[in-house]
């Protein structure tokens, strides 16, 4: 559980700081704003296209394996965009924008293979309870936001971009230590002898595939907002888009570990659209407000809203279709990263 835990934590301090540095990359390469989004958009794109791939292999690999390749190829993505301004003064921008692509795509596919094996290793390990260990587990994307926001407020501007960037590789050592040093079980699917094919009829059914496509809405919605949430707010409020961006992150964090009581007395359908309605009103609000008071409230029913859709869609997925394995699990987080 802590190496899952731990493996978001440094997703979600490399994905925060990445957003507060553009800026800088900007002012130091002299990269547009479309430049900056091909980037950052390059590492969902590498982080949904391999939870895809790595989902159809992670039963028969075996946990453990795809974690430790993981935390390496963390390794050899912090070298490769640290690299960023030596490449600019020796080959200039075009070599740094393909520096920094490659660099923030080999994090996001390092980060595809995490997520593969996190959500169907924690729901093998919570049977009874999945969709709330899910959520317990998924705080852990919030509170590297958290870290990585406040990194980013003190260090960003005032210290070169390569060392608040850097630090995500803190919790990406600790888990890998963990991952080698701990046993791992075997899946779900490998205890039960499920077949690729068993696992791939699953898609079969109407009502998945619908889940799929919801999906692809949440991660739109979070993940593609998130993105751009530090500028958008900025933009609104001067100098606090940090503290914003933080403040969301933190309603994350704190309620997705009280979400097991709340999956008991809504039931996990009713607790999506009730997150739906809140994201929907909260981003329709930062859209028009002006005010301070207002765009605070607005931060704070997109926060409320967008905070229980992920880790939830996960659950039910897990609770109504066991036999899909880690290939079911994998498919909704990818659809939601693409």
């Amino acid at each position: 559980m802590w190496a899952s835990f731990l493996t978001l934590i440094a997703a979600g301090m490399g994905f925060a700081v990445r957003g507060g540095i553009l800026k800088d990359w900007s002012d130091q390469f002299g990269f547009t704003q479309f430049e900056l989004g091909t980037i950052t958009g390059g590492g969902l794109l590498g982080f949904g296209i391999i939870i895809l791939l790595a989902s159809l292999i992670t039963d028969r690999v075996g946990y453990k394996k795809l974690l430790i390749t993981s935390f390496v190829l963390q390794l050899i993505s912090a070298a490769i965009t640290l690299s960023a301004t030596p490449v600019f003064n020796a080959l200039g921008k075009a070599a740094t924008y393909q520096c920094l692509f490659w660099g923030m795509f080999i994090f996001a596919v390092a980060n595809g293979l995490c997520e593969a094996v996190i959500n169907p290793l924690i729901a093998n390990i919570y049977p009874e309870k999945k969709t709330h260990y899910l959520n317990i587990l998924h705080a852990g994307w919030p509170g590297g936001l958290i870290i990585g926001g406040l990194l980013g407020a003190m260090l960003v501007g005032n210290i070169r971009w390569e060392v608040p960037l850097a630090l995500y590789l803190v919790p990406a050592v600790c888990y890998g230590f963990i991952t080698l040093k701990e046993k791992f079980p075997d899946s779900d699917a490998k205890k039960a002898g499920l077949g690729l094919a068993e696992m791939l009829a699953q898609f079969a059914s109407p009502l998945l595939l619908f889940l799929l496509l919801l999906h692809a809405c949440v991660g739109y919605v979070e993940l593609g907002t998130d993105s751009w949430i530090t500028n958008i707010t900025n933009s609104m409020l001067e100098g606090q888009g940090f503290y914003l961006f933080i403040y969301a992150s933190s309603i994350m964090f704190i309620l997705r570990f009280f979400a097991g009581p709340i999956v008991e007395r809504i039931n996990p359908l009713g607790l999506l659209c009730l997150s739906t309605i809140l994201g929907t009103c909260g981003l329709n609000m930062l859209g028009s407000v002006k005010s301070v008071l207002m765009i605070w409230a607005a931060v704070t029913m997109y926060g409320l809203g967008k905070t229980l859709l992920w880790p939830t869609m996960l659950g039910i997925v897990g609770e109504r279709f066991p036999r899909g394995g880690a290939i079911t699990m994998g498919a909704i987080g990818g659809v939601g990263m693409l």
